[in-house]
């Protein structure tokens, strides 16, 4: 019986402790964020030039490289 108690309380005290490690081990990316992703100008007469910002965050923890941007 203190044999099984014994094995018991190594499994929970690893399975802790692992725990611990994965929650202090925070992995570093970046996260594009944005409040909102598409806009539309509605009906537009030929001609017009429109212009729209769309305002881009990064709410990671790494730089946020932003490349190759095309319009539709």
């Amino acid at each position: 019986m203190v044999m099984k108690k014994t094995m018991i309380g190594i499994v929970l005290l690893t399975a802790v402790a692992a725990a611990g490690l994965s929650a202090a081990q925070e992995v570093k990316a970046p996260k594009i964020s944005a409040r909102e992703v598409k806009h539309d100008f509605g009906k537009v007469v030929q001609g017009t030039q429109v212009s729209h910002v769309f305002e881009i965050t990064n709410s990671g923890n790494d730089t946020l490289i932003i490349e190759q941007v095309q319009t539709s």
